[in-house]
């Protein structure tokens, strides 16, 4: 990953950033690519960012970028999203932000 890259290097879309799946000890374990516009985040197989076996709704969340500013929405499912520990059903998101969703955490990163 450089932040020097404009495009995503599979599918050359424009890049906005990273969802990065934080193993326990907090060092990444996986990384979604993230686009300007809405990403859902779930289990389902129509969501962007599709994670299974995390305890997660079928669209549990969406990320939405536009014009350079990231905001989080909790769709209300039974499992409550945490931004930097603090349940939020509608947050602005920074770089290097933490998510928990249903069993797992995440980190923000931005372009």
């Amino acid at each position: 990953m450089d932040s020097s890259w404009k495009v995503c290097p599979i599918c050359i879309a424009p890049l906005a950033g990273w969802l990065v799946l934080l193993k326990e000890d907090g060092s990444a374990e996986k990384y979604y690519t993230l686009h300007e516009g809405k990403s859902f985040i779930g289990s389902a197989a129509d969501c962007e960012i599709r994670i299974l076996n995390a305890g997660l709704a079928r669209q549990h969340a969406y990320l939405s970028i536009f014009d350079g500013e990231c905001s989080m929405v909790d769709l209300g499912n039974s499992s409550p999203v945490k931004v930097n520990n603090a349940e939020c059903v509608k947050a602005m998101l920074i770089d290097g932000d933490i998510l928990e969703m249903g069993e797992k955490q995440f980190k923000i990163k931005l372009l």
